[in-house]
């Protein structure tokens, strides 16, 4: 059942970042109905038919402070798929024959790298993902039920995700819907992802649906920049250095410059540099991109689009390097493009310090 579809029903711990996640979730389509944890029976969100239901933020414990919350894990488990965030990530934990203890350090609106799994709500999630935490209580290690497995944890250990092994149960501890965590969005898309009562369910389903190409690309390009966001001098706090000293070539407006060919009576022509595609195959594996560039300059065209990717494409941010090279000489250069699979702020900073003047922008790729 695609996402837009999925009709869930969110149990309110009475906290006001409920309504955070409830605007996440209706932005990646879903219809969501929202109660409050003492408001609400079992029988009344049975007649509700939910797809989903999400357990909320909240203060207190779980085992006093949560309502409904666990009655509402006992009673869906194997039937649909139930998430918690902070609070019903706790709830998930207890239900299940955990404990809850202080976690050893009070946080609040404060950010954290998370390593995790790369499964259910972390698919796709890039490694070191920061995430806002508001919690001083967390789940522990040595009461970790058997039939739970963590999915993430802070540098220091503290459990920041758990997944029931069987039943499509899952919860974290930090708070996706905050606008400080990173690739919140994704996570909220792939809760709504999720059918069933049983992983078992959906890795069948998975293995029926075909990857799309864009899904391909945006998956690799992930694995591509884990390594090169790591490499020695080419980390972003270096490349902010870089930008900080003046190594970035100066830009033109991108805009105006499409403006300037269409007012003198021209047509403003956006060239191409690429060497391969996923539907044609090679187009050309030698071509240079400093020698096109240049010819592409001296036709008069407003905007030279460098295609990176190297899988696929078969390019490089050294062919945007060397395009914008060879034409800085030309009067009214033209503009110079990236055209890439972006999905984080250290590709744009890449792309200004190799002499982009714009980025191409996928939306369905942006969280």
């Amino acid at each position: 059942m695609p996402a837009a579809s999925k009709n869930v029903v969110m149990i309110d711990n009475y906290d006001s970042f409920t309504w955070n996640l409830y605007e996440y979730l209706c932005q990646e389509g879903a219809n969501v109905e929202v109660f409050r944890n003492d408001q609400i029976t079992i029988p009344e969100i049975e007649q509700l038919k939910p797809d989903v239901v999400v357990i909320s933020p909240g203060p207190g414990h779980p085992r006093t402070d949560s309502g409904i919350s666990r009655d509402v894990i006992s009673h869906f488990k194997g039937k649909i798929p139930v998430f918690g965030v902070c609070m019903g990530q706790q709830c998930i934990f207890e239900e299940f024959g955990g404990d809850v203890e202080y976690a050893g350090e009070i946080v609040h609106g404060k950010t954290s790298t998370v390593k995790h799994d790369n499964k259910g709500m972390f698919k796709n999630v890039p490694q070191d993902v920061a995430v806002t935490r508001y919690h001083s209580l967390a789940g522990t290690l040595k009461s970790l039920p058997d039939c739970l497995e963590i999915t993430a944890r802070t540098d220091n250990g503290i459990i920041m995700g758990v997944r029931h092994k069987k039943y499509t149960i899952e919860g974290v501890q930090f708070h996706p819907e905050s606008i400080l965590t990173e690739e919140g969005h994704l996570m909220i898309q792939n809760i709504l992802n999720v059918s069933g009562g049983y992983w078992e369910e959906n890795a069948n389903g998975a293995a029926q649906r075909k990857e799309s190409i864009l899904e391909k690309i945006y998956a690799q390009r992930r694995k591509d920049y884990e390594f090169e966001m790591n490499r020695p001098g080419r980390r972003f706090a270096d490349l902010e250095l870089y930008l900080s000293m003046g190594l970035a070539p100066p830009l033109i407006n991108f805009y105006d410059r499409l403006e300037q060919n269409i007012s003198a009576g021209k047509v403003a022509i956006l060239s191409e540099i690429k060497r391969a595609s996923p539907s044609k195959g090679v187009i050309d594996g030698d071509a240079n991109a400093a020698k096109q560039a240049l010819n592409y300059a001296k036709a008069g065209v407003a905007t030279i689009s460098v295609l990176t990717e190297p899988t696929w494409f078969k390019g490089n941010i050294q062919d945007l390097e060397v395009a914008r090279k060879a034409i800085d000489s030309v009067a009214n250069r033209p503009c110079i493009l990236r055209k890439e699979f972006i999905f984080n702020k250290y590709q744009i900073l890449e792309a200004r310090l190799a002499g982009a003047d714009t980025v191409l922008l996928i939306v369905k790729m942006l969280s």
